[in-house]
């Protein structure tokens, strides 16, 4: 799995991130941010226990660095 975005920004001057790169698309943007606050407020796992597993997968994808 690639941490580099394969599109260009959709904000001028910013650099490629799955936000601005989510930004060519409102609509994707949109479901994008409503799957991600049901993953957040619903489930089995706690919200600690879902940071946790976020940090570990963004230290084993070099995501941030």
């Amino acid at each position: 799995m690639s941490t580099t975005p394969r599109l260009e920004s959709s904000a001028q001057g910013k650099s490629q991130n799955i936000r601005t790169v989510m930004g060519h698309s409102p609509k994707v943007r949109e479901a994008f941010d409503t799957m991600y606050a049901t993953l957040w407020s619903h489930g089995a796992a706690p919200v600690d226990v879902k940071e946790l597993i976020r940090l570990r997968n963004a230290r084993v994808t070099g995501c941030g660095l």
